[in-house]
């Protein structure tokens, strides 16, 4: 293996590991927004590596004799190594979307109760 590819499969294990661990924690204590951002910053930087692997094993495959064969198999193995960060993503954007629809009928409540009591003081008032 390649020190490369050792780099790769590290650091996709070690991102799959500690989402796998937050994901596995508790639902009734969900994440929060930063720790989600900071989870789709690995995720997108393990993507971005998958990317440079594939960039240079199409590189490479320009001087081998059978081009389309190697070009295939970099992509299909592209595709492999994104279908678990992208899974990961999905759940990531399912979580943050549920934050922020939670906040923002928080948002609502908030706005819905503070008006009444304001009304009242200002009919009391004059």
């Amino acid at each position: 293996m390649k020190p490369f590819q050792k780099t790769l499969a590290t650091f996709i294990g070690l991102v799959t590991i500690t989402s796998f661990q937050a994901f596995a924690a508790d639902q009734s204590n969900p994440m929060s927004l930063k720790r989600i951002a900071e989870e789709t910053a690995a995720l997108n930087e393990a993507k971005n590596l998958v990317f440079q692997r594939y960039q240079n094993e199409v590189k490479s495959c320009w001087q081998l004799f059978a081009v389309n064969d190697c070009l295939a198999k970099a992509k299909r193995e592209k595709y492999q190594r994104l279908a678990p960060i992208e899974q990961l993503e999905l759940t990531l954007n399912t979580q943050r979307r549920a934050l922020k629809e939670a906040d923002r009928i928080q948002r609502l409540n908030d706005k819905s109760s503070a008006p009444e009591g304001a009304s009242q003081s200002v009919k009391a008032a004059p």
